[in-house]
């Protein structure tokens, strides 16, 4: 009733008299109980010359409504046509009231009238009202029910990729709504024009099937059904989060209706990295790569442009892991087949580990890693036993065998290339103390030196950080009570005379850490602090700065590495601790520094031995020919006093171990380990080798002015400024290699008619390459037109790169060039 209240309020708003002929005689209740007060209501029932009178002569300016229960007359008969002719009819029927409802005008009244069913829900009547715009055609209305029907936003392609999704679901409301409403006919009039899809019988399936066919055969420049449109349709819809199940479903089946698998047999690798539609191309991918990686016939430059090119792949999250592995895989194999091992002395040794040969050990843990994260461990399998045996058969055994010549023949343990362990405190915390600063040191148990590595770029990569790394001789045997012992404050050092392995410092038991807070105390009393990483973690700023203020050196314990690999049960997972512990010791340095910690230096007690197959019975020692009184024993050293033992053992007294007290020391020759009851042995440490001993100390400070800035990226010119086929090829160059002070940086591209339209696809490229070779940095961006750019013919357009800005997801213009598109848009599009 309001709403006929309303629409009879509106017309008298222009005019004084309103003719209502109500044919269906529906509307009688509604004339005789409308409430409004100033409006006189006259029924026509042979009294017209009466009604004239009144109307024209008696009441002339009061407004009057002239209710007919009947057919309207034709003029010839209707003795009121003159009235009516100089007023206004009244036309309440339902399409009518919908139509005001909308306030829509009566040109638009076919569309109510045309799809009765649609309107007969007021939840739609109100959501097609909340879409409508004052410049809506009726073409623009139609999408906007079809939006309705199928709950998207009121875009072509929304309503579509809404479709599709329930498609992919085997669900079918949506799209029967929209047949019932009788919009089917209009959605694939619209279809057809838009995409070019037409088919006998046209359905979603039937177009989904079509879509898929097209953008596939598109990815090999082959003739396509549908046209370009389409491709950017199905690029939207596979990269929009909202609908990424929907498209793996739909994915999937295409698949399998398409032959997809087949297909690809025919394909090589490089004609498939631009394409991304099905998972079996992922997967077709991985697999060649890992087979041309295991045969040593792609370098790990070209492995690196593959991987960071499927990066803007679909599927790429899914498979991260496997790419990861593969790159690894890549610089290890390269590292082994290129590395010469030579070591004429103990400085030799050092010198080339820290320089070159750790990278070996690096790779080979992210290599590791990876593949124990990854789902697709069949395909690495034969790559997994190709890098594990050259691990240990052609890097550990064979360097460490080097290695271990030098350390046999050394009468005391000692380089001139790194200073010992136990003058720690002597070199790095006395400087601070003698200019009265403050030092924060995090020891980290079992922080090997090519993990330090990767923690000092992550350090770098941190804005106003800075971070240097050296290595000093780690004590042996390696173990966590000598090495713990050696950074505190002493003169002495000596292993307890007993079967506990403890370690004195000038008198005092170093175990644990109550004593070693005692030791530090007598050197500096009130002036140091203990504490462990989750104490630091869980105060707040304010409480950190409260506390740093009444300590002058800070010792912070962190334990995951070692407390994972020492364990028989989890030792395996040892590389996934390594993991954590780099991003929990970025928190940690965030938050000393956001307590006003300045200096803070990173080191360890001990590194590692490690090998993720299990050893042979040939890796481990006879322990046989062991004398003497055996104190203390371990995987990789024995303790005792008169040992003797074969040559595959190395026999160190105290005084040549720089150590005080008469406990001698057996380390074993290379990588062997001895066994020891419910131990681990892949995951070992106490011996003297490369990666036990070389110990990182990671100082780091933390800068006032930002030093973090991003690559910089160019557009190489083209002899042409010219546009005259469906598609622009640029060539973009990364100007330097990233670095941990020149980051990468990610680019979105598209090309900008005049009125800053989109006319072409969209790409988002990342700009990540660490190759020196220019050539390798460079990267070829091919960009299809849209149908959008037959209206930018003859006219200037902008090739525009945006990149994205922090904390938001708005993007600003990184760099433009202009082109002049000239062509014959016929061949491309189906209009």
């Amino acid at each position: 009733m309001d709403r006929i209240t309303n629409i009879i309020k509106s017309h008298f708003d222009k005019h004084r008299i309103i003719f209502w002929y109500d044919e269906n005689q529906e509307f009688r209740f509604d004339f005789d109980t409308f409430d409004l007060p100033d409006i006189q209501r006259i029924v026509i029932d042979n009294n017209e010359y009466g009604i004239k009178y009144r109307v024209l002569i008696s009441e002339p300016e009061a407004k009057f409504l002239l209710y007919n229960a009947g057919i309207k007359p034709s003029i010839e008969e209707n003795w009121l046509a003159d009235i009516l002719l100089s007023n206004a009819e009244l036309k309440i029927d339902q399409p009518s009231l919908w139509l005001s409802e909308l306030g829509l005008g009566r040109e638009f009244i076919d569309i109510p009238r045309q799809h009765t069913e649609f309107f007969t829900s007021a939840k739609r009547i109100e959501a097609l009202k909340k879409m409508l715009s004052a410049d809506d055609t009726e073409n623009k209305i139609m999408w906007k029910m079809l939006a309705v029907c199928a709950g998207s936003d009121a875009r072509w392609d929304e309503v579509i990729m809404n479709l599709l999704s329930e498609c992919a679901l085997s669900k079918s409301e949506k799209y029967n709504l929209i047949q019932k409403a009788k919009l089917g006919t209009f959605l694939w009039e619209q279809i057809k024009k838009l995409l070019a899809y037409e088919s006998g019988e046209s359905s979603v399936k039937d177009f989904t099937y079509e879509l898929f066919k097209a953008c596939y055969q598109s990815g090999f420049d082959e003739k396509a059904k549908l046209n370009i449109e389409a491709i950017y349709l199905l690029k939207r819809w596979k990269d929009n989060i909202h609908h990424k199940r929907a498209f793996r479903v739909l994915s999937e089946n295409c698949s399998e209706w398409l032959g997809i698998e087949n297909d690809l047999n025919k394909r090589g690798l490089k004609e498939l990295l631009d394409i991304d539609y099905f998972e079996l191309i992922e997967r077709k991918i991985l697999s060649e790569l890992t087979k041309f990686i295991n045969e040593g016939t792609i370098t790990t430059g070209e492995t690196e442009v593959i991987i960071r090119q499927r990066m803007m792949s679909h599927w790429y999250d899914d498979y991260s892991n496997e790419y990861d592995c593969l790159d690894a895989a890549a610089k290890f194999l390269t590292l082994i087949k290129t590395s010469f091992y030579q070591i004429n002395s103990m400085q030799d040794g050092i010198r080339y580990y820290t320089s070159e040969w750790y990278k070996i050990d690096f790779f080979y843990r992210k290599f590791i890693y990876h593949f124990s994260q990854a789902k697709q461990r069949t395909l690495l399998n034969d790559l997994y036993e190709q890098i594990e045996n050259k691990y240990v058969n052609e890097y550990l055994l064979k360097l460490n065998t080097l290695w271990s010549e030098q350390v046999y023949h050394a009468n005391e343990w000692r380089s001139t290339e790194s200073y010992p362990q136990s003058s720690f405190w002597k070199r790095q915390i006395t400087p601070y103390l003698e200019t009265n600063k403050k030092i924060f040191v995090i020891i980290s148990d079992a922080l090997r030196y090519e993990i330090a590595t990767e923690l000092m770029s992550l350090i770098r990569q941190e804005d106003r950080y800075e971070a240097e790394l050296e290595a000093t001789l780690g004590m042996i045997p390696s173990y966590t009570q000598l090495g713990m012992a050696a950074l505190l404050p002493h003169q002495l050092l000596s292993i307890s005379d007993d079967v506990t392995g403890n370690v004195i410092v000038d008198g005092m038991n170093s175990s644990g850490r109550e004593n070693r807070a005692k030791i530090m105390d007598k050197y500096l009393p009130k002036r140091t602090l203990i504490m462990t990483v989750d104490e630091v973690l869980a105060k707040t700023s304010d409480e950190s700065k409260k506390l740093y203020r009444e300590y002058d050196v800070i010792y912070i314990y962190h334990n995951r590495i070692d407390a994972m690999g020492d364990k028989l049960p989890t030792e395996t997972k040892v590389f996934e601790a390594v993991e954590a512990s780099l991003y929990e010791l970025i928190d940690v340095v965030r938050k000393l520094t956001s307590g006003n910690a300045n200096n803070i230096i990173i080191t360890a007690d001990h590194g590692f031995l490690y090998q993720h197959s299990e050893l042979d019975t040939s890796d481990f020692l006879s322990e046989d020919t062991i004398s003497g009184q055996v104190l203390y024993k371990d995987r990789r050293f024995i303790l005792g006093k008169e040992l003797k033992a074969n040559p595959s053992l190395i026999h160190f007294k105290s005084k040549q171990l720089g150590l005080d007290g008469s406990i001698e020391a057996l380390i074993p020759r290379g990588n062997q380990r001895m066994r020891l009851s419910g131990s681990g042995s892949r995951y070992v440490h106490g011996g003297a080798s490369l990666q036990e001993i070389t110990i990182p100390v990671l100082k780091i400070n933390k800068k006032r002015v930002s030093d973090v800035d991003f690559v910089t990226v160019e557009i190489i010119s083209s002899s042409g400024r010219i546009i005259s086929a469906g598609q622009l090829v640029i060539n973009l160059y990364q100007k330097e290699p990233i670095s941990d002070k020149l980051q990468p940086i990610n680019l979105r591209i598209g090309i900008y008619n005049q009125q800053d339209e989109l006319i072409s696809e969209e790409k988002n490229i990342s700009f990540n390459y660490t190759s020196d070779s220019p050539r390798e940095r460079e990267i070829t961006c091919k960009l299809m037109l849209s149908r959008k750019a037959e209206k930018a013919n003859n006219q200037d357009v902008i090739l525009r790169l945006e990149k994205p800005i922090p904390g938001t997801n708005k993007f600003q213009i990184y760099k433009t060039e202009s082109y002049t598109l000239r062509r014959s848009f016929t061949s491309d599009f189906d209009f």
